[in-house]
């Protein structure tokens, strides 16, 4: 990032406070704490989040006519200098918590595509960085072929020009990502990565 006071807003979205995509997030903030960038963090599964009603309502004013803890995250998506989306695939594809915000994201949508307002401005958002860590039980690590489409989506509506994905098949019960020879260093250098050039 090349903004020394950009911070990262980090994105708990697993039901299970102390799972395995929690601990990969935990890392990755712990990274980026080393290198002089804050954190602002939400647990999902603790707020009142509603799932999109499809009311087309922000077609009117890019805002969602919903009030709930949206409108505390709504802002740090387009503020942070960087977006790290931690959830577990649930049935198949990124649990329920993680999907809900990333549908109440339609009012960006509509800014862009039905009112002609870019979100985030471009240069900035080409600035922006964005991470995604999941595990699944699954030993198949194709099952997070389903997940890339909707991240892509989450981190371009949102105005995050690059993200990477950190994610871990086979890896089920709560704590185990401790046992991946590894997994919880590569996030923590995710979060180094956000150390501003000289």
């Amino acid at each position: 990032m090349s903004v020394n006071d950009d911070y990262l807003l980090a994105l708990y979205g697993s039901p299970r406070a102390n799972g395995n995509t929690s601990l990969l997030l935990d890392a990755l903030v712990a990274g980026a704490g080393e290198v002089g960038i804050g954190t602002r963090a939400f647990r999902l599964a603790e707020m009142d989040l509603r799932p999109c009603r499809a009311c087309n309502a922000c077609f009117r004013d890019g805002e969602c006519v919903q009030k709930d803890g949206m409108q505390e995250i709504y802002p740090h998506l387009l503020e942070a200098g960087a977006v790290a989306m931690a959830a577990p695939i649930f049935s198949m594809n990124i649990c329920a918590q993680a999907k809900a915000l990333i549908d109440r994201c339609q009012r960006f949508w509509s800014a862009r595509y039905v009112l002609g307002r870019e979100p985030v401005e471009r240069e900035r958002a080409e600035r922006r960085k964005g991470f995604f860590l999941s595990c699944c039980g699954r030993e198949r690590p194709d099952t997070f072929d389903c997940t890339r489409p909707v991240m892509a989506y989450f981190f371009h509506i949102v105005g995050v020009g690059s993200w990477t994905p950190l994610t871990y098949a086979g890896v089920d019960e709560a704590g185990k990502i401790r046992e991946v020879e590894g997994a919880l260093e590569r996030a923590a250098e995710l979060g180094r990565s956000l150390r501003s050039p000289v």
